[in-house]
């Protein structure tokens, strides 16, 4: 009975996010507010009440390690440091699986043997810095960020063009990009967030969500999250989670590797802000998997930044609005973006709310979803925030 209520559900989730109020303020927020139920018909009523809560409970400033980029990759083509040629064990995340399988291309038995537990931080598998003239002293204390899942890059020339020609979004100071391919067939064959760097004289952090298997078809590379940036980046680092469907076994999309964010700090004023560029798993009818990777991100963000301002922004995958990986950030002090602005409509071609931008410790002044731009299934966001007092 709860799979076919279940399928009822989702065959009119493409309107599941309708207006609500805006989340609490940013900053002492006080007690969590009230989960919210949207009646007897709601999803949320088939998930576990645990998955629903999360304790908020650092206070203070966690200072930014500061910790600089490495170089960018030598090449900007793809003759080196792609898979085969890289250690899965070392540059992603362990692949949790009960299946084997024997990669054609390198004659390697999959997975490799990893002994690491998740969730776990591991290094960013990519970055570097374009800029040309020294970082300034003071930073301004508003911040143009946009929020994009680019669907593997398919379109990445018109993509490209998008986000250095569109009035909204070529000035931005943050691009927290989701499916950005690495090398694949799909992008061809092409380092996708280091171009964007390169093209706004920025910098970047890459990394991998999964190996892309060339198992049965021919596409290879990888694909991961991306920040890239006019401001320096320090600090980045690599959160893989520990739960999510199997997708190396398969039949369809085999991969190596696991959901992750990516996350960093810049400058903002006379702080740092955390910025996280997130993809939560797709495969998870009510968000269960879902919840268990809010609450990873949120334990990181406790622990890297706490108090200090942050942005948690991508694509959720969460196609109703009382879903639990919702309401752990609504109850963490977090506000919602495009709520407090009063859209909360579709951000994907099936009709559903899928991207958000989660902020805790600024003021939003302005933003939109940019949906008559077609070169993805998900739509652009931008939004405009300053610090708050």
């Amino acid at each position: 009975m709860r799979w076919l209520l279940l399928g009822s559900l989702l065959l009119v989730a493409c309107d599941s996010t309708a207006a609500v109020d805006a989340g609490p303020p940013a900053m002492d927020a006080g007690p969590p507010p009230p989960r919210r139920d949207a009646g007897p018909d709601d999803p949320s009523r088939f998930v576990d009440p645990a998955a629903f809560e999360y304790d908020w409970s650092c206070s203070g400033e966690v200072a930014p390690t500061l910790a600089p980029l490495d170089a960018p990759p030598p090449v900007e083509d793809c003759s080196a440091g792609v898979w085969p040629d890289l250690d899965p064990t070392v540059v992603a995340c362990p692949t949790v699986t009960d299946a084997t399988r024997t990669d054609p291309v390198s004659g390697m038995s999959l997975p490799p043997d990893d002994a690491r537990t998740l969730p776990i931080d591991i290094p960013v598998t990519e970055t570097g810095s374009f800029r040309a003239d020294p970082a300034p002293m003071t930073w301004p204390r508003t911040l143009r960020v946009v929020v994009w899942n680019t669907e593997y890059t398919a379109n990445l020339d018109a993509q490209l063009e998008t986000l250095t020609t569109h009035p909204e979004l070529r000035d931005a100071d943050l691009y927290l990009l989701s499916e950005v391919d690495r090398c694949s067939a799909r992008n061809g064959t092409r380092r996708a967030a280091r171009m964007l760097a390169e093209r706004i004289e920025g910098d970047y952090a890459y990394g991998i969500e999964f190996v892309e298997l060339s198992i049965g078809r021919t596409l290879g590379g990888d694909t991961g999250q991306a920040i890239v940036s006019r401001r320096p980046l320090s600090g980045a680092v690599l959160t893989c989670h520990s739960a999510f469907f199997d997708w190396f076994a398969s039949e369809g999309e085999p991969r190596l590797g696991s959901r992750v964010v990516l996350h960093a700090d810049l400058p903002v004023g006379d702080t740092h802000a955390r910025v996280w560029s997130l993809h939560f798993e797709s495969v998870d009818a009510l968000g269960e998997y879902r919840a268990v990777q809010a609450k990873e991100l949120l334990d990181a963000a406790q622990a890297t930044a706490c108090d200090r301002p942050q942005i948690v922004a991508g694509d959720f995958n969460a196609w109703y609005a009382t879903a639990p990986e919702l309401e752990v950030f609504r109850r963490s002090g977090f506000t919602e973006a495009m709520e407090t602005l009063g859209d909360t409509g579709s951000t994907h071609a099936s009709g559903r709310r899928l991207d958000y931008a989660w902020t805790r410790g600024w003021r939003v002044i302005e933003g939109g979803v940019l949906r008559d731009v077609e070169t993805s299934d998900h739509s652009p966001l931008w939004v405009e925030l300053e610090l708050a007092d």
